[in-house]
């Protein structure tokens, strides 16, 4: 469970970045949070899926309620805000600042993942464009933005909305447009604050 947990820790302290100005997180701050943001709530059923994954490889008879309840609501999720990241491998640090219409695949991807709505990260399917991408961290995806293909996208990279991106970007990158083209290189202490 530490690995989970250290993972989820690590998602509630991005979101504890954004809500919190200075000093430490109040206690009604965080009842808000916890209790209104959707975001949070996807990523905590995503957190609790991989824990139960790796408590029923332990023990079958204690996982299997814990599969039950996460394919529960893991369903509820898809069905009401319309996310499925299920089948992905994502690093701590995971923020989701918009909920609604939001694919990824059984993708690798680094820590401190931020993700808008309506963004599609998967397969491509033609000979030119086949296979998974994979992800570095800090990487920031804008709303509408699509990203399919055997592509990588390196570190520190923030990828604009819109974006349709099947090639592949190095660290320190800002990407944008249809197709997705490096718009800008920058230092990794001169990236703009999205991240």
């Amino acid at each position: 469970m530490s690995k989970a947990n250290g993972a989820f820790k690590k998602d509630l302290h991005r979101y504890y970045e954004v809500i919190s100005t200075s000093g430490p997180v109040l206690l009604k701050t965080k009842l808000k949070l916890f209790l209104g943001d959707y975001g949070l709530h996807c990523v905590a059923i995503y957190r609790f899926g991989q824990f139960s994954r790796r408590l029923k490889k332990r023990s079958v008879v204690i996982g299997l309620p814990f599969r039950f309840m996460h394919v529960i609501l893991n369903s509820l999720m898809k069905f009401f805000h319309h996310v499925d990241i299920d089948d992905a491998s994502i690093g701590p640090g995971f923020k989701i600042h918009h909920v609604g219409t939001i694919y990824i695949g059984p993708i690798e991807i680094g820590e401190n993942l931020s993700i808008t709505h309506n963004v599609t990260i998967g397969i491509g399917l033609s000979r030119v464009h086949g296979g998974f991408p994979t992800l570095g961290n800090n990487v920031w995806v804008g709303t509408g933005s699509v990203i399919f293909g055997n592509i990588s996208i390196g570190n520190n990279v923030i990828i604009t909305s819109g974006c349709i991106l099947s090639r592949n970007v190095p660290d320190n990158c800002l990407v944008g447009g249809n197709p997705g083209r490096i718009l800008m290189s920058y230092q990794k202490g001169e990236s703009p604050s999205l991240l």
